[in-house]
């Protein structure tokens, strides 16, 4: 394969962990990247902005002649996709599969039901038709890959980091806070929506709170349908950007992500990267390379409003020590992935030409 001086990416919604990305593969490997993201029907308000070799564009400023210019104008040596959902995109892909590395993005986690049964049967019109690589975040979206069948070669690892530029040292900036006074307060930060699980979060810390008298807090970090406080001890905070976050994080005692569906959730890279303990329901891909149960965290099965509150009261009961060490070893699980090895994994498919 030729040396690749320009990446299109086709995506959604684009976040700042996919642009910390982008950023490594500028920095390490001087490409220049053009990004075609959607402007409409978000649901998060971030807007990106251009920078030094990364360059965005709008989806609703392409109709088919004109990404069809584009692209060939830019002559890319890989195009990423970000799914199936746009079919514009999808046309695209069919067009320049010949030309250039297609890569999809997937974050669906295997789950052996009739309908991804279907799909594997499906594949070579479903994904093989417009994409050669599927890229990876962790196990169960490996296995989805291999279902579809794609060769061991043809998936890339490491798809989904958190942006080490701005959660890299908080651990460091927060250890003397937090060894001083332990905060006791538990966060969740995302979006509101039903699938995150935010009402059994709350209904669980409530029972922990009676179960136990302690006097930890809640916060909820989001946006969307904003919940409503049932408690003294629960907070509402509207969305905050990831260097609020981590700015904000030398508060927060405790990470908890009870989603109900969640394929990866780089948010829980991010608080482990802070030296945070983890509680997550077993649905979270993430889960799998970044919590380990009972030491760097916990982890509940999904929809368990009892085991989440079990979960949380087992938080409760440690010592500062023992939830800084608990935040200690999520901090050490954290260094298993960053942009700099998410861009190395895409161009690794470089050698392979």
């Amino acid at each position: 394969m030729k040396p690749v001086k320009n990446i299109i990416y086709l995506y959604s919604e684009v976040m700042p962990y996919a642009i910390a990305v982008m950023r490594a593969l500028v920095k390490e490997y001087g490409v220049a990247v053009d990004c075609i993201c959607w402007d409409h029907n978000k649901r998060t308000p971030f807007v990106p902005v251009d920078e030094e070799g990364i360059t965005f564009h709008k989806r609703s400023e392409f109709d088919e002649t004109a990404i069809m210019k584009f692209i060939a104008a830019r002559k890319p040596g890989i195009m990423y996709v970000t799914g199936r959902m746009d079919k514009l995109y999808m046309k695209a892909a069919v067009r320049f599969l010949p030309t250039c590395a297609i890569v999809t993005g997937c974050d669906n986690q295997w789950n052996n039901t009739p309908k991804q049964m279907l799909a594997a049967m499906l594949s070579p019109w479903l994904y093989k038709k417009y994409f050669e690589y599927f890229w990876v975040p962790g196990k169960r979206q490996h296995e989805f890959a291999e279902k579809m069948g794609y060769p061991e070669r043809k998936i890339i690892p490491h798809l989904l980091t958190a942006d080490t530029a701005v959660f890299g040292g908080v651990r460091d900036k927060n250890l003397p806070v937090k060894k001083a006074k332990y905060p006791h307060t538990m966060v969740y930060a995302g979006r509101f929506a039903k699938e995150k699980g935010v009402d059994i979060l709350m209904e669980a810390f409530t029972a922990a709170i009676q179960e136990t008298g302690s006097d930890w807090e809640l916060l909820l970090v989001g946006a969307g349908d904003m919940p409503v406080a049932t408690a003294p001890f629960i907070k509402v905070s509207p969305f905050m950007q990831g260097g609020e976050l981590a700015a904000s994080s030398k508060d927060w005692g405790v990470f908890c992500l009870p989603s109900t569906y969640e394929p990866w959730g780089v948010v829980i890279h991010e608080f482990a990267m802070a030296g945070m303990p983890i509680i997550c329901s077993d649905a979270v891909g993430a889960a799998d390379d970044l919590v380990v149960n009972n030491s760097s965290g916990f982890i509940f099965k999904s929809g368990d409003v009892g085991g989440l509150k079990k979960a949380i009261v087992a938080a409760m009961s440690k010592s500062d020590t023992e939830l800084l060490a608990m935040g200690e070893r999520g901090y050490e699980l954290s260094k298993v992935q960053s942009p700099a090895i998410a861009a190395r994994s895409l161009m690794s498919i470089v050698e392979q030409k």
